[in-house]
């Protein structure tokens, strides 16, 4: 089971819930693979420079004599730092941006927890339709200036 944080906008939620964000707590491997790019791809500038200056770091560490394997194990731990990590760093950047905190479902895949989120919302308030009577009043003003036959299957009169 993976956990999912549920974040909605800053302005609130909106009516479809189509900018509700589902963030996963679990290992990403493009944050593996290149992390300071995954970070900007989050717009977290501030860590993407963070883990840049780190990783040219362990490069230059990993090019003194002797420092090699140091250096290498540093960029591994890196890289695995923000793997782990990445997903709680993103739902914090966006809390932090204003986003809030709507729910946390544990379930095998994101469809499953959408569905899971979505079927706990409660229904949206139901506007009345107007009554019936209402619908049988024929507008006069709408037909008005309407005296020649209708061009296609119905007339423009409402008469048959």
């Amino acid at each position: 089971m993976i956990s999912y944080t549920v974040l909605t906008t800053p302005g609130g939620a909106d009516r479809d819930h189509a900018s509700t964000l589902f963030v996963a707590d679990r290992f990403i491997w493009s944050a593996m693979l290149l992390p300071w790019i995954w970070l900007l791809s989050r717009r977290m500038w501030f860590a993407a420079f963070v883990v840049f200056v780190a990783e040219c770091l362990a490069i230059f560490l990993m090019r003194q004599p002797g420092l090699g394997t140091a250096g290498l194990l540093a960029i591994l731990a890196i890289h695995a730092l923000v793997a782990l990590e990445g997903g709680h760093l993103h739902i914090r950047h966006l809390i932090a941006g204003g986003w809030s905190v709507a729910g946390q479902i544990a379930a095998p895949d994101l469809a499953t927890a959408e569905e899971l989120f979505f079927a706990n919302l409660p229904e949206p308030a139901e506007t009345p339709l107007p009554p019936a009577s209402d619908w049988a009043k024929p507008n006069s003003s709408s037909t008005q200036g309407w005296s020649s036959p209708a061009f296609g299957l119905f007339d423009n009169t409402g008469a048959r």
